[in-house]
């Protein structure tokens, strides 16, 4: 009789658990944790009940079963869809994806992001492939781009510290050579000078090269070894007119500026800076030319 019993005893089984009003997930989890497995799910959209919960169980809650049983559960409401994968796609594409699948775009929200352009969707809940009622919504989360940092100003240093400023935050710089009264090597302008902007943008800076010098050509000898028409002679004004634009087209182009006069012929011509000196860009050569009857 002992033995009858024991048999009758492990025939019995265990009770399965009831797993109605449970989402199918939250099923599962009770079910194995008392030894069971789910079976098929299906879904009836004519059940009544909570959408999503299970209203039907086989076996029933109670009935004992072996450790490994089966259940079938049905669920009320629409079967699952699975969320799309909407990562790496611009916001637009990805809102249209969420849409074509059924389902909702919930909040959206925009953060800065070291490696993905700014529109680019980086993240999604729930996750793509989960299964998911139709209509609930899909949170995104977008990038912004790399996010801005100040910009510093350089202006006054020397072009090796400002490019070491510049580059320490992550900015590509452009230099520029300009002639400028400011010290050689010493940044005199930057664009942008202030402000914000992405790492690995530009920033140029113009770099001052000093005082440009130039060489100051012989106004007194081109003058005076011109040949002049001799049809002058008769109109002295001519003549006086010619001297002025040959002193003049000397100048021209050397970047120098002249201050040219007249003087009685007794007086000498004179040049000052002297020719062949060098002196800085923009610098007026006074030339006085002698001439009288």
């Amino acid at each position: 009789m002992l033995i009858v019993a024991m048999l009758a005893l492990s025939g019995c089984g265990t009770a399965i658990p009831d797993v109605k009003g449970l989402d199918p997930a939250q099923a599962e989890r009770t079910l194995k944790s008392a030894g069971f497995a789910v079976g098929k799910v299906t879904y009836d959209e004519k059940a009544a009940g909570v959408a999503g919960a299970v209203v039907a169980q086989e076996p029933a809650a109670g009935k004992s079963a072996k450790s490994g049983t089966m259940v079938v559960l049905t669920v009320a409401g629409p079967p699952p869809v699975p969320a799309p994968n909407v990562f790496g796609l611009d916001r637009a594409k990805a809102e249209a994806a969420v849409v074509a699948a059924g389902l909702a775009v919930g909040t959206v929200t925009e953060s800065y992001n070291s490696t993905a352009p700014a529109g680019m969707v980086t993240s999604q809940t729930p996750q793509a492939k989960a299964e998911v009622a139709p209509g609930s919504s899909i949170i995104l989360v977008v990038s912004k781009g790399i996010e801005p940092v100040g910009v510093p100003s350089v202006k006054g240093k020397t072009e090796a510290t400002a490019k070491t400023t510049l580059q320490s935050v992550g900015f590509v710089v452009k230099v520029t050579k300009k002639a400028n009264k400011a010290k050689k090597g010493v940044v005199i302008a930057q664009s942008p000078s202030g402000g914000m902007a992405a790492p690995g943008s530009a920033v140029s800076i113009t770099v001052s090269t000093g005082v440009e010098m130039v060489r100051v050509p012989n106004v007194i000898s081109a003058v005076t070894n011109h040949n002049y028409d001799s049809s002058y002679d008769e109109d002295p004004s001519a003549i006086l007119a010619e001297i002025r634009s040959v002193a003049y087209a000397t100048i021209s182009g050397t970047g120098l500026k002249i201050d040219f006069s007249f003087a009685p012929v007794t007086q000498p011509d004179t040049q000052s800076p002297r020719a062949g000196s060098m002196v800085p860009k923009g610098t007026v050569v006074r030339v006085v030319i002698g001439v009288g009857d």
